[in-house]
């Protein structure tokens, strides 16, 4: 036994959860973050978990289920700032999988991750995003072929911005994948098909 739990957001204490909060909240900015509370609030297609080390929170996953193709959304994954860099991340990330297998959530998991290449000339900037695609390919995410796929204003910060996108098991054939993105903008967003980013991101997966 490392030491390391992953417990569902619902069993936390008081303390416990103002240091998810603190954790969540030093790791995304604004634009980026919803509500804490929409990410602890139970629900039929949301889900948060924490990771534990001993009765301390040290990491933080919230989930969203994307019904119509049986995957599962990656919306926030975050370690504390402390314990970046020492394995904790991709410990965390094995177990959430039994977690979601035991709730009869789908164990394939998509997520969105900021492009290096739209890191507007910074190269620190850019150094961070390439950390990060670093991080989540040594846990055996791979990159999906959607060059057009953009970040829709879900926060209504007025922001749009183009991303990427990787998944635990890449879908098998083109079809799957635009199945798959159509309901990352549906299910996710809450975007109608006809939706000019929509079609943008599915013109892109070629044929």
């Amino acid at each position: 036994m490392d030491g390391l739990v992953a417990e569902p957001v619902s069993a936390l204490s008081e303390g416990q959860l103002a240091r998810v909060q603190a954790i969540y909240e030093e790791a995304f900015r604004p634009d980026l973050r919803v509500p804490f509370g929409e990410l602890t609030t139970p629900g039929r297609v949301d889900q948060t978990f924490v990771a534990l080390e001993g009765a301390v929170p040290a990491g933080v996953a919230a989930l969203r289920l994307l019904g119509s193709v049986q995957w599962s959304f990656l919306r926030y994954f975050a370690i504390t700032g402390e314990r970046r860099s020492q394995v904790l991340g991709r410990r965390f990330w094995r177990l959430l999988h039994p977690l979601l297998r035991a709730q009869a959530w789908p164990t394939r998991v998509v997520f969105e991750v900021e492009d290096p290449g739209e890191a507007a000339g910074a190269q620190a900037e850019r150094v961070i995003r390439q950390r990060r695609m670093a991080f989540w390919t040594a846990c055996g995410a791979r990159l999906l072929p959607a060059p057009g796929y953009v970040l829709p204003d879900y926060t209504g910060s007025g922001v749009t911005e183009p991303m990427l996108l990787m998944a635990s098991s890449p879908p098998v054939d083109r079809g799957q994948l635009r199945q798959l993105v159509l309901a990352i903008y549906t299910d996710r967003y809450g975007l109608p098909p006809t939706d000019p980013l929509v079609r943008q991101a599915l013109a892109s997966i070629a044929a």
